[in-house]
C-alpha cells in the first residue's frame, strides 16, 4: 500500500536526477535511498550517525554538478580532498596515467595501481 508524502523540492530534484543516470523513477530513487540508509543505519555508531544527521543540509547534487570545472568547483574539491586521511593522490602532470601518492610527511611517490596495490614507478 502506498502513502504519499511530502518532500522538499531540493530532494525531488536530487532524485530525478540521480534517478535518471541510473535509470529510476523519482519514487524509485527515494525508495532506494530509504532502503540504503535503514541498512546502514545500525552499523554506524551514534556519533557518525549524529555527524550525518548534521549535514542533511549539505549542497545537493545538482549545485554540486553546476560547480563541476569552475574555479569554486575546484577549490572544494581541493579542500575536500586536503581533509581526508593521507596518503592522498592525484594525477601525475607530466603522465596523466600515473598517480602521485602523497605522504602525510610530504614524501611524493610516483606509480599506479596494481591489483588493488599502489606500485611505485621509477
Amino acid at each position: 500500500m502506498s502513502q504519499p508524502v511530502k518532500l522538499s523540492d531540493s530532494l525531488v530534484l536530487d532524485a530525478r536526477q540521480t534517478g535518471a543516470a541510473v535509470q529510476r523513477s523519482i519514487a524509485g530513487q527515494v525508495e532506494f535511498w530509504a532502503r540504503l540508509g535503514r541498512a546502514v543505519e545500525p552499523l554506524l555508531r551514534g556519533d557518525a550517525a549524529r555527524a550525518l544527521a548534521q549535514q542533511g543540509d549539505t549542497q545537493p547534487v545538482n549545485e554540486c554538478l553546476a560547480a563541476v570545472g569552475t574555479p569554486q568547483g575546484d577549490t572544494r574539491l581541493q579542500q575536500y580532498l586536503r581533509s581526508r586521511p593521507f596518503p592522498h593522490y592525484e594525477v601525475d602532470k607530466d603522465d596523466a596515467h600515473l598517480l602521485i601518492r602523497i605522504d602525510e610527511s610530504g614524501q611524493k611517490t610516483r606509480g599506479r595501481f596494481v591489483n588493488r596495490r599502489f606500485t611505485e614507478v621509477k
